[in-house]
């Protein structure tokens, strides 16, 4: 009975970031969201004809999608590598899609509980930081985002 109610559906390879993560409700939605690849960045945003540029706005110097935000914006790299650091974990930094990747590849073991709480809130606060940036002219720089989700994560690990 539930299978013919809910039908056969392909899985989606990145389930293993989402499900199971103990992060913040907010932040699992904002990760859904940017997997689904449906957050409103820039580029999308230009085709809807709802902006005039599409250049990140913690940059400037990029066109501002999901790929880029995440990880390849300077802003938000150091960031991840200063998480990926915490958790001495140490590798170069890609683009969003080459990060899930790399997720998916490296989800065995002990720190991988962690490492998807802290990718959760990394996106989350990265968000948040680009929407303060868009509408209240305001920018926290990459030290204290790090800080921020530090004590985000901290908060659900306990």
């Amino acid at each position: 009975m539930y299978q013919s109610l809910t039908g056969n559906h392909p899985k989606v390879p990145w389930r293993r970031i989402l499900c199971n993560n103990h992060s913040t409700p907010k932040s699992q939605f904002i990760l859904w969201l940017a997997l689904w690849r449906r957050l409103p960045t820039l580029d999308r945003l230009i085709k809807w004809k709802a902006v005039d540029s599409d250049i990140c706005v913690l940059c400037n110097s990029n066109i501002e999608s999901a790929e880029h935000l995440f990880f390849e914006c300077p802003t938000s790299s150091l960031v991840w590598q200063k998480i990926l650091s915490l958790l001495q974990l140490s590798r170069p930094t890609g683009g969003f899609t080459y990060e899930i990747q790399w997720m998916l590849k490296s989800s065995t073991g002990g720190k991988h509980q962690l490492l998807m709480i802290f990718f959760a809130e990394s996106i989350y606060s990265i968000w948040l930081n680009r929407n303060d940036r868009i509408f209240n002219q305001h920018c926290k720089p990459p030290t204290e985002l790090f800080k921020e989700i530090q004590f985000r994560v901290a908060a659900k690990a306990v």
